[in-house]
């Protein structure tokens, strides 16, 4: 029956440490390039929707502010498609259902606001408590932008965390508990020929190490690194 030798010991032990490294190498590098592109990804939604209320906030103010100017109607005008383009914006860079479901809130809210500003006299208040309104759902679709850059910001965090528990437990912990274990293995298994090499030393000392097999075994001994003690170091 086939028993498992300390040479496949020993090989298995020194196996583990370039697998796991290997392992770890491709989750590190996987990491590094999700890392490198999280900022691109938050630019290209969390930061662009935010610009987009922002952008929607600065469209009601100089709209508020030009009913009263002497080219107030287009001031108007304009305003409304500028606003109409950032909703337009934020939905296409929105990256949950809370924020689209906020815009289209505000899509729909807007109709009306922007028919009363046409048609309002410049000093009639009646469309500030529904341009207030409007102007709210903004202000509630910038706190859920930030409020997704922030658990973006918290996700790539806890991701960062995962990886460096599993860079120091694959590139420091494992490698140095299998140059424990081959250690320990090897010094077994030089213990074991030391021990090989004081028995052949009694052998050949009672002359029964004069066999052509015995001679083989000696020469293996010595080229592992076990020679036969010299007499003149122990007669000193």
């Amino acid at each position: 029956m086939n028993r498992i030798t300390i040479i496949t010991k020993l090989r298995a032990v020194a196996a583990i440490t370039p697998a796991v490294l290997l392992i770890v190498a491709l989750i590190a590098a996987g990491a590094f390039y999700v890392f490198g592109a999280t900022p691109r990804a938050i630019y290209e939604t969390q930061y662009a929707s935010a610009r987009a209320a922002d952008g929607m906030q600065a469209a009601l103010f100089k709209m508020d502010w030009g009913r009263n100017q002497p080219d107030g109607g287009q001031i108007v005008v304009d305003q409304q498609r500028r606003f109409v383009s950032w909703v337009d914006t934020a939905r296409a860079h929105a990256d949950s259902q809370e924020q689209l479901d906020r815009i289209q809130k505000i899509a729909v809210a807007s109709v009306p606001v922007f028919d009363s500003l046409r048609k309002a006299a410049p000093d009639d208040e009646s469309v500030e408590p529904s341009m207030q309104n409007l102007e709210g759902l903004v202000a509630d679709l910038s706190s859920t932008d930030e409020a997704s850059i922030l658990t973006v910001a918290a996700r790539a965090e806890s991701e960062a965390r995962i990886l460096i528990v599993i860079v120091i437990a694959g590139a420091i912990v494992v490698p140095w508990a299998c140059y424990v274990a081959f250690f320990t293995m090897s010094g077994q298994a030089a213990e074991d020929l030391r021990e090989m090499r004081r028995s052949f030393t009694a052998l050949a000392d009672h002359g029964a190490a004069e066999a052509p097999e015995l001679g083989s075994i000696d020469e293996r001994l010595e080229h592992l690194g076990f020679p036969r003690p010299n007499p003149m170091l122990a007669d000193q």
